[in-house]
Order: structure tokens, then C-alpha cells, then sequence
């Protein structure tokens, strides 16, 4: 049986209105390191000093660069950011064939909200290189479970940068003890993780 059971896609006002909580604002090996929302990056053209800027992308997901205006780069890498406004040049018609460097200068916040049935709930916050993490270290770095926490249907609930959501249903406990042939859920940034109250 999986241990990841998909839900119809509910408003996440409904989870942060019962419980009180903010909505969030809109990774684990470095060289998967993908660009979000209010990362301040600065952007250079070899040999075109002029053209050096540092920009913070917006909550769109994109910076506006000189000459060229707005890309939309989040969840890009590095590397994937750089040939791609590289190639918004060319086709541009600003520079014939230029050596773009991107360098991230200040991470934007990359926050979990756990919620529910946990030892420690609250905002768990991710060092800059990492792109996700794993319900189970999550659930550790909290505390673990309360005594009536839910384990075994913990909800996380995922804002899309279109607007829609969805809900996935979780077997932490399973994913623990090491049953069943599925790999650890990876909680991404801007996630909702509620733990509900087992019934007896």
C-alpha cells in the first residue's frame, strides 16, 4: 500500500484559519540548490561592468535586469538561470554571444510550518543550501510526535506559484520503521505539515 495518498485540492485558508496560523510567503545537496522568491542574486556580463546589478526576485518569480527587463527565473539552478538570461540576450539582441555570472547573495528565509500533534510546533527554518527535507528528519528535528499525534496521517499541504494547492497524506510512521518499498516524503520550503489528533 502507498504510503502517500494524494487529496482533492482544498484551500489552504481552511488549515490556517482552524488553526490560527499566518499563511506562509512564497533544498538535500547543494548542487540542487534552486533559486525561490526573494533571493537576492547578483547578475555581471563579462567585460560589461555597466551591466552588473543586484536585483531580489520578486514574488513572481522574477528580477529585472538591465537592458533586457523582466526573466523569470525561480526554481531554476544557478547554472540553468545563467544560460537562460544568456539566451534572453542573444535573442534580444543586446549582446552577440555573453558570459552571464550569477551568484546568489542573500537566501531568501526557506520555512516549514509544522502544525498539530508535534513536540514542537512551529516554523522550522532550512539552511540556505538545502532545497527540502525529509518528513522524517523533520518530525525528529521537532521533537517527534505527541502522545496523540496522528502518525500514520500527517497532512502537508503544497502552495504552487499558480495558485493551486495540494494536499498529500503522509505514513510517517511506516517511513520510521522502515515498512513498505516508498522513499521518504521530501518537505519543500512554504510547506504546511499538520500532525492531527488520533482518535482512540
Amino acid at each position: 500500500m502507498n504510503l502517500i495518498r494524494r487529496l482533492v485540492l482544498l484551500p489552504l485558508s481552511v488549515f490556517t484559519s482552524l488553526l490560527g496560523a499566518q499563511e506562509p510567503a512564497p533544498s538535500s545537496e547543494p548542487e540542487l540548490y534552486r533559486l525561490i522568491s526573494r533571493d537576492l542574486i547578483q547578475v555581471s556580463v563579462f567585460g560589461e561592468d555597466d551591466v552588473t546589478t543586484n536585483r531580489r526576485i520578486d514574488a513572481r518569480g522574477t528580477v529585472n535586469l538591465p537592458l533586457l527587463g523582466a526573466v523569470k527565473i525561480s526554481e531554476l539552478s544557478v547554472i540553468e538561470a545563467e544560460e537562460f538570461i544568456r539566451q534572453n540576450y542573444i535573442d534580444a539582441e543586446i549582446f552577440i554571444d555573453p558570459q552571464i555570472s550569477l551568484a546568489v547573495i542573500e537566501h531568501a528565509p526557506r520555512e516549514v510550518l509544522l502544525l498539530g500533534q508535534i513536540a514542537s510546533p512551529g516554523k522550522v527554518v532550512l539552511p540556505p543550501e538545502r532545497v527540502r527535507i525529509s518528513i522524517v528528519e523533520l518530525v525528529s528535528t521537532a521533537g517527534g510526535f505527541s502522545r496523540i499525534g496522528k502518525s500514520d496521517g500527517v497532512r502537508v499541504t503544497r502552495k504552487f506559484e499558480n495558485g493551486s494547492e495540494e494536499v498529500f497524506v503522509i505514513d510517517v510512521e511506516k517511513l520510521i520503521k522502515g515498512r513498505g518499498d516508498e522513499e521518504d516524503f521530501m518537505v519543500e520550503p512554504g510547506d504546511i505539515v499538520f500532525v492531527p489528533e488520533r482518535v482512540f
